[in-house]
């Protein structure tokens, strides 16, 4: 009887002892596995993170690459190897970025293929080669030719817009011509203009945009307000804000934002350039005058501008209600080209560098790999 009861006792002893032993296994096991997935998603977010910043500085500058390994060594506690490159995939070229974090013994990867947008686009607020939210007057030998045209003003058949679009009187004097495109037919600048090719007195939905944001579109354009003097005060692109426009830099690229005091004038102005143009302040009464010297090619948005007497290709906003001088847009021998080219190009130098959000409309993710 009591050698029973020993072996009973050895054996329960022993029982014990291999179930604790399971158990502490299960348990070290677990905790094991805890720690690794603990340490695979640490090491995922830091690959993650470096891959984001990279998305970001190649967004802030296109020509960034880093064709040799690079490496940050700490980084949320853990360090990453990076590179940046060129690469071609079924014909289509990307910018890869490829990142390995690194953390403990764990490794991850990220992979960023993406592409840098090209293409600006054109505002529907551009309703013709010159649109004005006033009565205008052309004189002189101005011409205004809503015929599209090429960056260097040749004719592109059939492609065109309106010459003159306004929501209020449109007169025609002097020697001044005008023509266009209406629906798909040329008409060549004439005095007096083709009734296609003109359009006064018109209606503009939802109210005419008063402000340089809400003529490119605004926040559903990516252009919430202050958006573009944000950019022309950054520099980026060759950017320029400035009160006195003496102290502008030619040629003008990217947004060039001219805020002048209430009632200011920008006379005898060079608007050599591409890109975006403004002249604007918060009463809608600035002003650029005698634009002498020259040639522009891309999108003038001015509060007022009057007695053009170079080149302009693209096209000319005008926002003022209520014009200096009635308004005479052109009394000399100024040229005023559509160009489809021209506004896209130009406005595509802003779209590149603009900084709307994490990357957004700066750069286009297409693989995101981990």
């Amino acid at each position: 009887m009591g050698k029973a009861v020993l072996i009973f006792v050895l054996g329960s002893i022993a029982l014990f002892g291999i179930v604790n032993f399971n158990m502490n296994e299960s348990i070290s096991v677990a905790s094991q596995n805890s720690i690794d997935r603990f340490k695979e998603t640490y090491v995922c977010n830091i690959a993650n993170s470096v891959a984001s910043m990279l998305v970001s500085r190649v967004a802030d500058s296109s020509s960034y690459r880093a064709t040799t390994t690079q490496n940050i060594s700490s980084v949320l506690g853990g360090s990453a190897n990076y590179r940046v490159i060129d690469t071609t995939i079924a014909g289509q070229t990307y910018i890869k970025i490829d990142v390995r974090g690194i953390y403990s013994d764990k490794t991850k990867s990220s992979i960023v293929l993406a592409q840098i947008p090209t293409g600006g686009f054109i505002p529907t607020t551009v309703k013709a080669a010159v649109s004005t939210n006033n009565k205008v007057v052309t004189s002189g030998t101005l011409t205004v030719d809503g015929r599209d045209h090429d960056l260097n003003g040749n004719l592109i058949a059939g492609q065109g817009t309106l010459g003159l679009w306004s929501t209020e009187d449109i007169d025609q004097d002097g020697s001044s011509k005008i023509g266009g495109t209406f629906s798909g037919t040329d008409y060549t600048p004439t005095k007096p203009a083709s009734s296609n090719t003109v359009d006064d007195d018109a209606t503009y939905s939802g109210g005419y945009p008063n402000t340089p944001d809400s003529v490119m579109g605004g926040r559903a354009k990516g252009f919430p307000a202050g958006t573009l003097k944000s950019l022309a005060q950054s520099s980026v692109n060759g950017s320029q804000y400035t009160t006195n426009p003496s102290f502008l830099s030619f040629p003008l690229k990217g947004v060039t934002y001219v805020e002048l005091p209430s009632g200011g004038i920008w006379t005898s102005s060079n608007i050599d350039g591409t890109g975006i143009l403004i002249i604007h302040n918060s009463t809608t009464n600035a002003v650029i005058k005698n634009e002498n010297l020259g040639i522009f090619k891309g999108l003038i948005l001015a509060d007022d501008i009057v007695h053009l007497h170079t080149t302009v290709i693209g096209a000319i906003i005008s926002i003022t209600p209520s014009p200096s001088e009635g308004n005479t847009i052109g009394n000399g021998s100024g040229t005023v080209l559509f160009s489809r080219q021209a506004l896209i190009s130009g406005i595509g130098e802003i779209i590149n560098a603009a900084n709307f959000g994490f990357a957004k409309n700066r750069i286009t993710i297409s693989y995101w790999y981990e």
